[in-house]
């Protein structure tokens, strides 16, 4: 049996909203793009309201998320007050953006912890051998980090980046 458009439209939104929260990122973010993906022409607020039976407050709150990572864009339609948006179809981009960004965040996030870690006194309760053992082990988690950062920034910014095609032929020639 031949799956009409529509069932694949719904399917490739749960599918969407499903990997979305596997990234802990918005389920509903994640079936909005692929509401607009998915569509031929720009969409309202209104009508993602009642494709994905959500509340116009989260469809909202939603398409700003996905506006300031670059996954939408809102249009003008003429003679129409409503805003009407559609999908940036470079996922590539949006994926290594995003990935980029929240690498770098929880980089961030842990780097306080670890020189609060470092600079406690290991000396006052610790045998002099044990503190050793700790601030090397501080020491190996540092570096990692630190390698992770430059991972990072050699990841490209976009698909279209010359750094992104010599890094799929390498991961292609890899296989």
């Amino acid at each position: 049996m031949k799956k009409q458009q529509s069932d694949i439209k719904r399917d490739m939104i749960n599918l969407a909203g499903m990997g979305f929260s596997r990234f802990s990122l918005s389920p509903i973010a994640g079936q909005i793009y692929a509401l607009l993906y998915m569509s031929d022409g720009p969409v309202t607020l209104n009508d993602m309201v009642r494709e994905l039976g959500i509340s116009k407050g989260s469809a909202s709150m939603n398409i700003r998320a996905l506006e300031t990572w670059g996954a939408v864009r809102k249009l003008w339609v003429n003679s129409d007050r409503k805003d009407y948006y559609e999908a940036n179809p470079d996922i590539m981009t949006i994926a290594l953006k995003r990935f980029k960004e929240g690498m770098v965040k929880r980089l961030d996030e842990l780097a306080p912890a670890l020189e609060k870690a470092g600079d406690s006194d290991l000396k006052g309760g610790a045998a002099a051998k044990d503190a050793e053992f700790y601030r090397g082990r501080l020491a190996e988690i540092k570096k990692l980090m630190g390698g992770i950062r430059k991972a990072i920034e050699i990841i490209p910014e976009s698909a279209s980046d010359k750094k992104f095609r010599i890094i799929s032929k390498i991961i292609s020639v890899l296989k």
